[in-house]
């Protein structure tokens, strides 16, 4: 049993939901967003979300942008779909409207719309132009998709094939392959269908401590027994492995040799069957006589999901290697992924046995990864050499079904083994669970020579059952126990299977039980009388009645079997995970079998139905969560009632159901708790009120409305957002305690585009969706704010997006220069957030403002002004001795402004006393997100820093080249703290539309000195200017005027641009940057 529909160590630890932006650019849609769990004390570091614009096309061909102001959504051409956000474990998941049925049903992998992922595998707009998938289908062997190439890997074995769909071709390809809005399946003879994932490598006096030594006395080396390791390749020149590698390939598309060019994969191989030929003899492998198949699956940067399949056929099939070792893994979920079904199908076809780290996720529970997840895998958790539990080894139980995994240990810290160089580096030592599974695979390739006709299943049971465990860690920490090779060549008696568990559902009638089976094979020429005893490993008892045996003693006689029953009984028993070992003994032989218990919680099957809408016509979302257990479920309405089996408490849900195209209603009924009484939601569609929100402006349309709700518990908070373009939004009135409700509306100029103006209507409420969500604004009360926009020397296209900050910003286009009027409510104590953005399809340059209230009387506010360099950045900061360096290159000179450029070349690096520590090269489209992150000596010292960028684009003619140098002090610290780091903004004054001053006048340059955290009113700048773009150069003259550091500047009579140089200091803290083009001229 693979799968269980209740989550069983933990539900989602947490979700939490994105602020959204939503683009004007695509066809009238609605865009829906839930949800997110957010705990206090959490925060990120700059990640896939945070400092710089990204954008992923998804396999609907919709485009989702993401950046620190929000994220965007474009429909693809033609698609007029809503979109619903969640964000589970920070990771942002966007699914179309007609893709969340199939995601629902488990037809379509979540992965294909985790957006968060897709970047952080690098499958963004600016790595790849196609989405890579995995198919299951019947014919694979002739299996073509629709509107993609043909498949860049098949198996009819495995009924898999792979596909790169073009991400310019997605739409039509998923039109093909969707079958339209509605469908229940896929079209187009495809079952299911994969993101090609990535997974990676499980890397965070050890062949003695297996028994190894013992076993090579009895004469067992692993000869004749070949071991594929599916890793990151090996060096073919390493002493250790000469004579020892059999086989080689490349399945990996980023790296097509077979060098090891990470040393993971050597390592691993060396472990296993290294002959210690460098060492003379001394770092000899587990099995220095087998044969290694290595298959390259893996580069630095990981390996697709489908070049890791094609690996393990080839290595089952093609090779028929009797061990397979994959020291790899990636995250497991719920449902069966491609690779743990190929797990499960080569082990039962070919009788391979599949060796697989168990991942290293240190002490979270249920956090065991795939494929190492998969049944018929042998799932390798690490110890140290005095045999304690690995801090870093992953535990179970195996989420979905309380499964035991990992099912064995072995050593894996500080694990001497071959690397890639020469005599000098011939070894290094690494930790990992990567480096405990070849011990086991070693193990099992010595256990496969003693027993060459033993399946894969039956070498798996005997390593199983041979194993000894340490009393204070239990079988989730460590299965069975710790690897005995010796022992494992000695047994006689093996026990099938060698891992059982079993799920009883709630309600727990009196005699409620289930079975299993375990039938012992007595290889010997003698009968043997087992003694069957039941009990935890480790300390602590199992609870009483949970595990009982069929008998207590049991004889096999001699080449025969016998069988014993388990039964799992839920009478008085705690609900919760559990997990047992069946000691089966006679004499000197001991044979272990692991025995996991799942009983449920109550739990009941929770029906919300949608009344009093158009018949035939109520779909759409429901959210329901629990603030106690942090536990976020998403159901499909359709046809009006949708249900989920949850467990018993206190529930809040959230519904969005649509009828037709027109009508979106949101309902949030007070909290329910959810028991034998409490079984059905029901809500009134027919209660909901319209959203509305109009100015008395006769020339204003609706471009956008949106609603927020936050839910709040505590510290606690749960955020969702509904987003459209075209038809109406409906509320249900309610009365929920910490439920905050937000609705927005922007309208622009009906017959203009850009639109001059721009209208935000904002309207609030706390305790519940408002019983009259009716906002009439009159022009005449509303804030105006005049946002100039200036060009950089050049004109450009663009979006301004407003919103509430840290909220939904909604964008509209400009063209600049340009001038666009906003008009605000006025509310105390409400910020608003603000970003520009300039943009040509591969990136462009952006500029976030910190947010700002506004007040009654008129403002305004100058965007992308000169000059544009560097800024203090919010996110080059510092945790404990974590030390990441950000690129803020491209901001104006507007207080608290920060900017950036995709489509620059940047370089960074950070040096302490003369040495460098890190440096990062950046190339467009991925200027923007160029950063370093690295670890430093805690003591306080003194840092450089350079950043460096270049950018040639038609939208700026302006800082085309940028140089930055800092020297600041830093030491350790107890919480994430911004770099003190000097900055100096220069802003020249009297510079028209395009920032350009006029040949022969004079320009005065503002001078704005900071740093986090320190005074620097006293420190006096310096600047320095060129004609020639940076060929010569001469002071500027600097003097206070009007309270500020002011430099002034004759411009010369001929020429099109001044560069211009600024530096600053205090102590440590030194600031010093060129920028080349700072402003233009003009007659």
């Amino acid at each position: 049993m693979r799968r269980f529909s209740v989550i069983v160590a933990a539900a989602l630890a947490v979700a939490s939901a994105a602020t959204g932006v939503a683009s004007a650019s695509g066809s009238p849609s609605a865009s829906e967003g839930q949800d997110r769990l957010v705990r206090p004390g959490s925060h990120a570091l700059r990640g896939a979300a945070v400092g710089g614009v990204k954008t992923v096309t998804l396999i609907t061909g919709d485009k989702v942008t993401i950046s620190p102001s929000g994220h965007s959504i474009q429909p693809g051409k033609g698609r007029k779909v809503r979109f619903s956000a969640i964000r589970k474990k920070d990771h942002l998941v966007v699914l179309p409207s007609d893709a969340a049925p199939l995601v629902a049903r488990g037809l379509l992998d979540e992965r294909l719309f985790d957006v968060t992922q897709l970047i952080e595998w690098k499958y963004d707009d600016a790595h790849r132009k196609d989405v890579p998938v995995i198919a299951r289908t019947a014919g694979a062997a002739t299996f073509r998709l629709s509107g993609a190439p043909a498949p860049t890997w098949r198996s009819g074995v495995l009924g898999l094939a792979a596909v790169k769909v073009p991400k310019e071709d997605a739409t039509a390809a998923w039109q093909a392959l969707s079958g339209g809005a509605g469908a229940r399946s896929l079209a187009g003879g495809v079952g299911r269908l994969w993101l090609d994932g990535r997974r990676m490598p499980s890397l965070d006096k050890s062949v003695p401590q297996v028994g190894a030594p013992e076993a090579w006395k009895s004469g067992y080396t692993g000869k004749g027994v070949t071991v594929a390791v599916l890793d990151t390749g090996y060096d073919p020149a390493h002493p250790d492995l000469q004579g020892v590698v059999t086989h080689s390939k490349s399945f990996s598309s980023d790296e097509p040799d077979v060098n090891d060019h990470v040393g993971h994969g050597t390592h691993v191989a060396s472990t296993i069957a290294g002959t210690g030929a460098a060492s003379g003899g001394k770092y000899r492998g587990v099995a220095p006589d087998a044969k290694i198949a290595v298959g390259k699956v893996l580069s630095e940067y990981g390996g697709f999901e489908s070049e890791i399949a094609a690996g393990m056929e080839w290595a089952a099939n093609e090779v028929k290697a009797k061990v397979v070792n994959m020291s790899l893994g990636g995250a497991d979920t719920q449902t069966l992924d491609p690779l743990e079904e190929a797990v499960n199908v080569l082990s039962e076809r070919a009788g391979t046995l599949f060796v697989i780290a168990a991942g290293n996720a240190g002490s979270l529970q249920g956090a065991v990864g795939s494929p190492g997840s998969a049944d018929a895998a042998l799932t390798v958790g690490a110890v140290d050499k005095q045999d304690q539990l690995a801090e870093f080894s992953s535990r179970g139980p195996r989420i979905g079904d309380g499964a035991i995994k990992p099912e064995i240990t072995a050593p894996g810290v500080n694990i001497t083994a071959a690397v890639p160089g020469g005599a000098e580096g011939a070894y290094d030592a690494y930790s990992g669970t990567s480096m405990a599974t070849p011990h086991v695979a070693g193990a099992a390739a010595i256990l496969a020579q003693r027993r060459p006709d033993w399946r894969g299943d039956r070498l798996k049971s005997v390593l199983i059952g041979s194993a000894t465990p340490k009393t204070d860690a239990n079988a989730f920490e460590q299965g069975a126990g710790r690897l005995e090779a010796a022992k494992a060549l000695t047994q006689t008696v093996v026990a099938l299977p060698g891992n059982v568990s079993s799920v009883l559902r709630w309600p727990h009638e009196k005699g409620q039980q289930t079975t299993k089976t375990i039938t012992y094979t007595n290889t010997g020429d003698a009968a043997v009388t087992l003694d069957l005893v039941i009990a935890p490993v480790g300390s602590g008892p199992l609870p009483k009645g949970l595990l009982s045996l069929s008998a207590d003693r049991l004889t096999v006689p001699a080449k025969g079997e016998a069988s014993l029953t388990v039964t799992v009984a839920a009478d008085g028993i705690t609900p919760g995970a559990y997990a047992g070992v069946v000691t089966a003994t006679a004499g000197d032989t001991v044979v272990r079998t692991l025995a996991g218990a799942y009983i449920e919680p109550e739990s009941h099957d929770l029906t919300v139905t949608a009344k009093g809408g158009e018949p035939g016509q109520a779909a759409g979302y429901v959210v329901v969560f629990n603030f106690e257990t942090e536990w976020v479920e998403f159901i499909e309405i359709r046809d009006g009632a949708g249900t989920v089996r949850l467990p018993a408490g206190e529930w809040y849900l959230r519904a969005l159901v649509s009828e037709g195209d027109d009508k979106v209603t949101i309902a949030q009924p007070p909290p329910f708790r959810l028991s034998d009484q409490t079984r059905q939601v029901t809500i009134d569609l027919g209660a909901g009120k319209e959203v509305v929100q109009t100015v008395d402006d006769p020339t204003a349309r609706r471009h956008a409305q949106s609603v927020s709700a936050v839910q709040r518990d505590g510290d606690a908070w749960i955020g969702f957002y509904l987003m459209t373009f075209a038809g109406k939004i409906f509320v249900v009135p309610s009365q929920v305690p910490g439920l905050s409700f937000i609705a927005q509306s922007t309208l622009v100029k009906a017959d203009a585009t850009p639109s001059p103006y721009r209208y935000d209507l904002v309207t609030t409420a706390e305790g519940g969706f408002p019983g009259n969500p009716v906002y009439k604004a009159r022009k005449a009360d509303l804030a105006k704010v005049t946002a100039t926009y200036r060009g950089a020397g050049e004109p450009a296209s663009g979006a301004a997006l407003v919103g509430p900050y840290g909220e939904l910003l909604i964008d509209t286009p400009v063209r600049v220069p340009a001038q666009l009027v906003h008009y605000r409510p006025v509310i105390k104590g409400f910020k608003w957030g603000s970003q520009l953005s300039l943009h040509e399809e591969s990136g462009g340059q952006t500029l976030l403002d910190s947010g700002r209230e506004v007040t009654r009387k008129a403002g305004t506010e100058l965007w992308n002004t000169a000059v544009l360099g560097a800024a203090p950045s919010p996110w080059s900061i510092r945790e404990r001795d974590l030390l990441q360096l950000d690129s803020v290159l491209f901001s104006d000179p507007g207080a608290g402004r920060v900017g950036w450029e995709d489509n620059s070349s940047v370089t960074l690096s950070l040096a302490k006393d003369g040495k460098e520590l890190a440096r990062e090269a950046c190339e467009p489209p991925n200027g923007g997100f160029c950063f370093i992150g690295t670890e430093v000596p805690p003591e306080e010292s003194v840092y450089t820093a350079t950043i460096s960028g270049r950018r040639q684009v038609p939208y700026a003619a302006l800082s085309t080249a940028v140089d930055a140098r800092w020297t600041f002090r830093s030491g350790t610290t107890t919480e994430t703290t911004p770099l003190s780091m000097l900055h100096v903004r220069a802003a020249p004054q009297g510079l028209d539309e395009l920032n350009r001053a006029r040949r022969s006048a004079l320009t005065p340059i503002r001078l704005l000195v900071e740093q986090p955290g320190v005074a620097t009113g006293k420190v006096r700048p310096k600047a320095e200017v060129s004609f020639d773009e940076g060929k010569t150069w001469r002071p500027a003259p600097v003097t206070r005027l009007q309270g500020q550091w002011t430099a002034l500047v004759r411009n010369p009579a001929a020429g099109d641009f001044v560069s211009l140089r600024v530096s600053a200091g205090s102590g440590d803290s030194t600031f010093a940057q060129t920028v080349i083009r700072a402003y233009g001229l003009t007659s």
